[in-house]
């Protein structure tokens, strides 16, 4: 044991960590190296030349990527008798449930700056596969229940490919304000009602009044509130609490949390608007992230990241996206499913990213990777 050591010893130790860190970081890059090159292919090259003909100049950069989702549950203990009733009443399950472990992801799906490249592998197969109604969000659904006692781990791979693009859109604010009432029903019934860790409350609706008072075209509105939420806010996290209110009062937060004031202020100013999720996701970066879509009548949906100082009109190349909206209805969901227990609640998840569980008289180890394999741009 390290308290048992010498003097020497302690030392030698303590003169090795820093080697030890060096060889850590070198033995990194090169696999880094070995699983990304520099240049494409000469495949690669026309499949982004091909990827990136007949856009607009709105595109540029396009990026090839090649990656891996995985989500490992280990040390899996699956709880019996006393201790699964004591659990589920802990967990205000009711007495005679099953141990039950179910877990719901977005599949990598095909967005304006987002191109996925063939069929991707998914093990193991997934229970079933479903579409959510309101944002259309493709969704991988998988039930362990019934044999998990015969598993001491499981791990859900999912590979893929795709093209993405750096994306900035150019904005005629006047075009877009001669045709605002062109803007359909149904997205601006959906994208500008108040909803939960959206609520449209009285002090938010008076702060908006004010900000955008003599302001009449939409896109700047939108721009006013994007500079409005960057000035007032300041980056924490975690946040305390989900949810716009939060947001309002701590004037702080994460990505979700920036997202959800600036989206909440682009409704209340019927600026159809709503969430998108996803990761940074290059090679030393795999980050959760968030972000906001405006709905513009010529354009459609345009992004909007609050957290950037560049974000207003642009999402770069260096995006996965995973799925659209919050408040996700799932299929399959137990009714004794809530947030307090659970990442679900009246059958919908707050938003998608690696995956969504609903688990109880068992205990498991829970991790994710997201993995870079390749990636690579044009010259």
């Amino acid at each position: 044991m390290l308290m048992s050591m010498s003097s020497f010893a302690l030392l030698k130790v303590k003169l090795m960590r820093p080697m030890l860190v060096l060889l850590s970081s070198l033995l990194l890059s090169l696999n880094s190296c070995s699983n990304q090159q520099l240049k494409p292919t000469p495949a690669e090259k026309l499949i982004l030349e091909e990827a990136l003909s007949g856009l607009s100049s709105d595109y540029s950069s396009p990026r090839l990527v090649q990656g891996e989702l995985v989500v490992n549950i280990s040390n899996i203990n699956v709880l019996l008798a006393d201790s699964l009733i004591a659990s589920n009443h802990r967990q205000a399950i009711p007495a005679g449930t099953a141990p039950t472990l179910k877990i719901w992801s977005a599949d990598i799906a095909e967005y304006n700056t987002q191109k996925p490249l063939g069929a991707f592998p998914i093990e193991p197969k997934p229970a079933d596969i479903f579409v959510d109604p309101e944002y259309h969000n493709r969704i991988l659904y998988w039930d362990f229940s019934e044999q998990i006692e015969q598993f001491d781990s499981i791990t859900i791979s999912r590979k893929f490919k795709y093209v993405t693009f750096d994306y900035r859109p150019l904005v005629d604010r006047e075009l877009e304000q001669v045709n605002w009432n062109e803007i359909p029903t149904e997205i601006v019934e959906q994208y500008t009602r108040s909803e939960m860790f959206l609520e449209q409350d009285t002090i938010l609706l008076d702060t908006v009044k004010v900000l955008l008072e003599g302001i009449h075209n939409p896109v700047t509105q939108a721009e006013v509130i994007y500079d409005w939420v960057r000035a007032s806010m300041t980056y924490v996290y975690p946040p305390r609490e989900r949810g716009v209110r939060c947001a309002l009062e701590d004037l702080s937060g994460d990505c979700g949390q920036y997202s959800a004031l600036f989206i909440t202020m682009s409704r209340i100013a019927g600026i159809p608007a709503r969430q998108q999720s996803g990761f940074n996701f290059v090679p030393g970066n795999t980050g959760d992230h968030v972000w906001s879509e405006i709905y513009l009548p010529v354009k459609g949906w345009v992004p909007v990241d609050a957290t950037r100082d560049d974000g207003f009109l642009h999402l770069d190349n260096r995006r996965l996206i995973t799925s659209i909206g919050l408040n996700i209805l799932l299929n399959h969901t137990p009714d004794w499913a809530t947030f307090a227990n659970s990442e679900v609640e009246a059958g919908r998840t707050d938003f998608m990213q690696m995956y969504t569980l609903v688990s109880s008289g068992l205990t498991a180890d829970f991790s994710s990777q997201k993995k870079v394999l390749r990636s690579v741009e044009l010259d």
